[in-house]
Formats: C-alpha cells, structure tokens, sequence
C-alpha cells in the first residue's frame, strides 16, 4: 500500500512538472504590426524565431494589419477585453487612446528601458509625465540644394545654415540674388512652434490649456508671411503637393527640395550635371534645437495580459541589434542609439568616394542628428482636429487675409472650441 502511494505521489509530480511546462510554452504574446507584410516576413520570422528561443516559455503570435484598421481593430479588442500585447501604431494613432487612457506607460515598468533610445525619441511618447511607447523605427527629411545656384546668389554651397534664422536668412539672399525660389515649406505650424521650443498645450487639474500664444509664436507666422509676400517662397506653398516641388527643383526653379530621402533617386535619374550640382544637408534646427521626424512605436494596451513579458519582447524588436539589422533592410532610421554605432551609419569617409548615392549620404547625415530628433504629433485629444485648425489660420495669415497676431489667436480660440 505505501509503494503504491509512493507510485501516486511520483506519477502526479512528473505530470505537475510536465503540465507547468506545457503551460509555460503556451504563454502568447499576440503582436501587430503595419503594412509589414509579406516584404519582410522574413526578418519578423527570424527575429520571433531568435526571441522564442531564448524565451522558450513564450510564444509570440504575429499578425500584420493595414494603417487604415488598425486603430478599429485594436478598440475592437480591447472592448472585448482581449487586446494583442504589443502593438505597432504611430503617435497619430496612438493620441486619443492614451488620452482615454487605454494604453499602458512603459515608463511604470522597473526596468529602465530608457536608456537605450534617444532621448528626444522616447520623450515623444510623454503625456502628463509618463512613456506610453517603445520607440521604433523614424523617418526624416533632408535638404538636397542646388550648389550652382548658391554659389550664383553669392553663398558657400559648403556652408549650409544650420539654424532656422539662418537658413530664412540665406532664402532671401537666394531669391534676391538668383530669381529662383528658395523653397517650398512642407509645414504643420504647430510643429514649428515645438522646434521654436514653444508647447503647444499644458495640463492643469489634467485640463489641456493653450500655451503657444506669445510674441514668439506671432513672430514665427509673420516670418512665413514676409516670406510669401516677397515671392521668396510661392504662393501656392502650403496646397501644392510634393511633386510640384520636385517638378521645380529638376527645372532649377527650386534651391531647396526639402525630400524624404527616398524621392532622390528622381534627382540622380534627370541627369548627371544635377546629381553632381546637388549636396545634402540635415534641415537646419529651431530654437529648440529640434528636428522634426516621424516615429513609429510598438505600445502595450492597458488591458494586455502579460505586459512585463510583453514589455520584453517589445524592447527586443526596439533593441540595437534588431533595429540595425531592420534599417539595413528597410533604409529606416533607428530610434535605439546602439544601432548606430556600425558603419552601416557610421562610416562619414565614405561621404568623400564620389560613388556614393544621394540616398546613402542621406542616411549618414541624419543618423548623425537622431539625437536631435523628434515626433511633434500632439499626444491629446482630437488632436487631427486641433492641428487642422491651427494650419487653417497659418495659411488665412500666409495669404495675407489677416495678421500674424490675429493668426495665433484664432489658433487659441479653435483649440479651445475643440477641446471644450
């Protein structure tokens, strides 16, 4: 009778010990992810392959969904009470759910996962003092200017403005001196208020309140204005699209083609003479000595189960070593500082070999300014909303309809509007 029990008590502790196995490796993290599908199921494939095996207790379930969905689909599931764990979204999407507070800080976990991302990067995320984001991948602009047409309007073509004073003061000069159109502006005017170092907004008793009105704010508008009214930039700036500024550049009527890095090959295809004519600069920064990017971030919803291990997979695919291998198959930049230190980034005596694409030295410019870099979406409520209405009155000033002064207050008084 004793053997007997004994045989019980040693059969029912090897099937604990194989049930806690068997439950252990069935611990899911479901994972979505934008437009990344098929192009790069490899590389997710591999990278969830490597995170498996050195996690083997979790499996990770991925499943790509299309931009215009995703935010549906996630209010869907966490209404249902079951969220994926780690989702892709931007600061665009991202806003609304933070505001109603659907989404978990990453800054509550204990880790300090912080210190691997630029800081300007995993700030774009704070929203009342806390992170609701692991930083992603970024993408940015650059300057591509026509060295011919500096050197004509009495400019260094090596000495591009590196400040937002300077580089309006030289568009003077240019259009002075040359006839030709110093550039197109491709702006939000709230993100040139937070380059300037203005907020947008501040809490109070967790009431966003208007921040921006101020001489420096009306200054920035009638600077655009003076800039409209001269003919330094054209008047048809802020409702033609991208490719009326390419159009422009590829006929020298444009100086400055402020370009997503990717439309340069459009430069080196028109001919050898303009490639050889173009150089590349970083755009130059604000007061607040901030440039603008776009971000992309992986969140945790508030209602997720298991997020500290969600967390763990979330800064592994953020982590250097998946972000550096994830640019060099994308041309992305990453938000993770270790990732930059390889020459895929950089290797700046490769500028010198006269080989090198447009594209190239894009991407070694600006890795050198990530930590300059910034996401400038408003993280609030109706935020589309609220930034719609302040460039409704920017382009009423740009077009001469009102002033600079009554430009930025109307801008006070529709974000209030909005907010009330």
């Amino acid at each position: 009778m004793f053997k007997q029990s004994k045989k019980i008590i040693f059969l029912t502790l090897i099937l604990v010990f194989f049930f806690s196995i068997y439950t252990r490796a069935e611990t899911q993290i479901e994972f979505w992810t934008i437009n990344l599908s098929p192009q790069y199921d490899q590389y997710f494939q591999d990278k969830i392959a490597e995170f498996e095996a050195e996690n083997p207790d979790l499996k990770i379930k991925w499943e790509d969904i299309s931009f215009s969905s995703i935010q549906q689909q996630l209010r869907q599931k966490i209404s249902e009470g079951n969220p994926p764990q780690v989702v892709n979204l931007s600061p665009q999407l991202m806003s609304a759910l933070v505001y109603e507070d659907l989404l978990y800080p990453v800054s509550n976990f204990e880790k300090n996962y912080k210190s691997e991302y630029f800081v300007n990067l995993w700030e774009s995320n704070n929203y009342d003092g806390k992170i609701y984001a692991f930083p992603w991948y970024v993408s940015s602009r650059i300057m591509a200017y026509n060295k011919e047409i500096f050197k004509i309007a009495g400019l260094d073509p090596d000495d591009f403005p590196k400040s937002q004073k300077e580089f309006f003061e030289t568009a003077h000069r240019i259009k002075a001196e040359s006839g030709v159109y110093a550039f197109m502006p491709q702006l939000q005017i709230h993100e040139e208020f937070i380059k300037a170092g203005l907020n947008i907004f501040e809490l109070n008793n967790d009431k966003p309140q208007v921040a921006f009105n101020n001489d420096q704010a009306v200054e920035i508008v009638a600077e655009y204005q003076k800039l409209a009214r001269e003919s330094v930039i054209p008047a048809d700036s802020l409702n033609s699209s991208f490719n009326i500024a390419l159009d422009r550049y590829l006929k020298n009527e444009l100086a400055v083609l402020i370009t997503a890095p990717q439309f340069l090959k459009e430069i080196e295809a028109e001919s050898d003479y303009l490639k050889d004519m173009t150089a590349l600069a970083v755009p130059p920064a604000g007061e607040g000595e901030l440039i603008n990017a776009s971000l992309m971030n992986l969140v945790i919803p508030k209602a997720a189960e298991n997020k500290s291990e969600a967390a763990d997979f979330a800064a592994f695919i953020t982590g250097a070593e998946a972000q550096q291998e994830f640019a060099k198959i994308t041309g992305l930049l990453p938000s993770a500082k270790g990732a930059v230190n390889v020459d895929f980034f950089a290797d700046t005596d490769q500028l010198e070999n006269e080989d090198i694409s447009l594209n190239d030295q894009a991407r070694y410019l600006m890795a050198k300014e990530l930590e300059n870099m910034a996401d400038m979406t408003l993280i609030i409520e109706n935020s589309s909303a609220l930034t719609r209405a302040m460039n409704e009155q920017f382009a009423r000033a740009f077009s001469d309809k009102i002033t600079a002064q009554e430009a930025v207050d109307f801008m006070e008084q529709r974000f209030l509007e909005i907010l009330d």
